[in-house]
């Protein structure tokens, strides 16, 4: 057996490392097993595959001892720092107390901060491809597949012998699969969808998700009693925790107009299309009420002015609207 620091051999390249640390973050993303069987399988390909894997492992390893040093090291410091601070005099007491009011507010604006505007912040540190808001950006993968990120999107590609993976962290994207032998698996929302060669949409949503076909065919499965249905262009399935929906015909033009800068939305529940707006503009929208969000609505608007989109819909749904310091916008009957 290898040692963990055993050094990866001078003939391997970037694209090994990167497949490599594709594979550990993998497992740690989702530790099954058979993810660990999948990438035991790809270390057992070759001597170089498990040192480059080997060498991920042994940095992430150091980085967390590391930490783990640091935080006895400063768990020490802050002992001592406040048994002398128990011995000072009682007036001591109030600055102390002001200091840690300091900081508290510090820590509060910090994650406000990171609330409105980097809410995604670590999910993105697990990406290969994401976009920010008000972004449209399309991706050619290593097989000649492409793509199309929506706003605020985010996936994780990790390619192997065997298989054609991509994982959906957030948002929606529009894939052109070059057709191979080697399958082609989306994963989103506890579900997977399986393809050869085809074009799809796939939408994130807070309770599942959902994929439109435009050409070809795809396999929707979860791990759900009865969750698998074959889809054939021009149908939308819905699913998630709760399995699969039934798919319904839907107009192509319009389910796929986001290409094209534009929203179109039929019976849609309120909380989807905000969340849809929220994609395409900085700062936050929350609805302060639950039976509110689950409004239905229909229409459309363009997505190159957010703050005209939400006059339309609060002229159709009729809810007030409030916006502070231009970041957090509240919705409320």
């Amino acid at each position: 057996m290898r040692e963990i620091n055993q050094p990866v051999p001078d003939d391997t390249d970037d694209a090994l490392l990167e497949e490599a640390r594709q594979k550990f973050v993998s497992l740690l993303d989702q530790p099954t097993v058979r993810r660990r069987a999948e990438v035991r399988r790809w270390r057992d390909t070759s001597s170089t595959h498990d040192a480059a894997y080997l060498e991920i492992e042994a940095d992430w390893v150091a980085a967390v001892e590391s930490a783990e040093r640091l935080a006895d090291e400063e768990a020490d410091e802050i002992a001592t720092y406040l048994k002398a601070m128990d011995e000072q005099k009682a007036a001591r007491a109030a600055r102390r107390k002001s200091m840690a009011l300091v900081a508290i507010m510090g820590l509060a604006l910090i994650s406000a901060f990171l609330w409105l505007e980097r809410p995604n912040l670590f999910q993105n540190m697990m990406a290969s491809h994401i976009t920010e808001r008000n972004e449209r950006q399309q991706f050619t993968l290593s097989d000649g597949s492409t793509v199309l990120l929506d706003a605020d999107s985010a996936i994780n590609v990790s390619y192997s012998a065997g298989e054609r993976r991509v994982r959906m962290l957030r948002g929606g994207a529009f894939f052109q699969v070059i057709s191979s032998e080697i399958p082609f698996v989306v994963d989103a929302a506890e579900g997977e969808v399986r393809v050869l060669g085809t074009r799809f949409d796939i939408r994130m949503f807070e309770d599942g998700a959902s994929v439109t076909l435009e050409y070809g065919s795809v396999e929707v499965t979860t791990g759900h009693a009865g969750g698998s249905t074959v889809m054939v262009p021009g149908e939308r399935v819905n699913f998630g925790a709760q399995g699969i929906e039934q798919a319904e015909t839907v107009d192509l033009a319009d389910a796929l107009a986001w290409r094209n800068g534009r929203y179109v939305f039929y019976r849609a529940r309120l909380t989807d299309i905000v969340h849809e707006i929220e994609r395409y503009r900085k700062g936050r929208i929350v609805i302060a009420s639950s039976s509110l969000a689950e409004k239905r609505v229909t229409g459309s608007f363009s997505l190159a002015n957010t703050d005209a989109a939400l006059a339309s819909l609060q002229a159709s749904v009729g809810f007030r609207m409030t916006t502070v310091a231009g970041r957090l916008t509240v919705i409320g009957p």
